[in-house]
């Protein structure tokens, strides 16, 4: 199945879904989020960071929407060694019995990483697990999809295009242990073609006052078959103020 048809299905089941529930009272709900962190090192060495991520989210009856923006940059002594962006959309509908199915669409920038730009299209179903736990929340998620990649070879950019279709897979984890603090956790691996990868994600919130937030979080993002001369497994830990609205 193309991907295409895979995002007419998908969309086909949410339309008709909607037009069935005309007793159920529909509201919009939007939310959001802006974090920013960074750090500067002057002296014996002149180090920079910079990290910007902006979250909308947006609830109409059984759909729930969110648009990211994950934004980095690093300078060593005033020469640019880190530049990526990363946006991702993701449409989810809840289906009877838990279940629910979902529609992913990313594109990222990481020319240090090799990556000149990268569109990803994901379309599959997930699971609500301990739905009864208010404070706690588990998904599971099977899907297909394909990620087109426009890549950049010793500084130039190649003219084609690599198609990676595969398998996705992910486990997705919430747990808020107090009214200030909440734990998330995922984990997510892309299978099935010649640039697979294993992302782990985890991060700490904790409420400082008002709309106030501080945000603590790891990312290990795992090659299986990295390029020469490199590490399979990149990981980083960042700090980020925080406002909700």
């Amino acid at each position: 199945m193309t991907v295409r048809m895979m995002v007419f299905v998908f969309s086909l089941i949410g339309l008709v879904s909607v037009a069935s529930a005309d007793e159920v009272k529909l509201e919009n709900n939007f939310s959001g989020l802006i974090e920013f962190g960074g750090d500067q090192t002057v002296g014996n060495t002149d180090n920079s960071s910079l990290g910007l991520k902006v979250e909308l989210g947006h609830h109409y009856g059984q759909w729930s929407n969110k648009l990211t923006w994950d934004s980095s940059q690093k300078k060593e002594a005033g020469a640019l060694t880190e530049d990526k962006y990363n946006i991702i959309l993701k449409s989810i509908y809840n289906l009877p019995k838990h279940f629910y199915t979902f529609i992913h669409l990313g594109y990222r920038v990481d020319d240090f990483s090799g990556v000149y730009w990268e569109k990803t299209y994901i379309g599959g179903f997930g699971y609500h697990a301990f739905t009864d736990k208010p404070e706690y929340s588990v998904d599971f998620e099977l899907g297909y999809g394909q990620r087109v990649t426009k890549k950049l070879v010793n500084g130039f950019v190649r003219s084609k295009l690599d198609y990676d279709p595969g398998t996705h897979l992910a486990l997705i984890t919430q747990y808020n242990f107090t009214d200030e603090d909440t734990l998330k956790a995922s984990v997510t691996a892309e299978l099935g073609n010649d640039d697979d990868f294993i992302e782990k994600k985890a991060s700490w919130t904790h409420k400082l006052f008002g709309a106030l937030h501080l945000d603590v979080s790891y990312e290990a993002l795992t090659l299986t078959k990295p390029g020469v001369n490199k590490v399979a497994t990149d990981a980083t830990t960042t700090f980020k103020l925080g406002y909700s609205f």
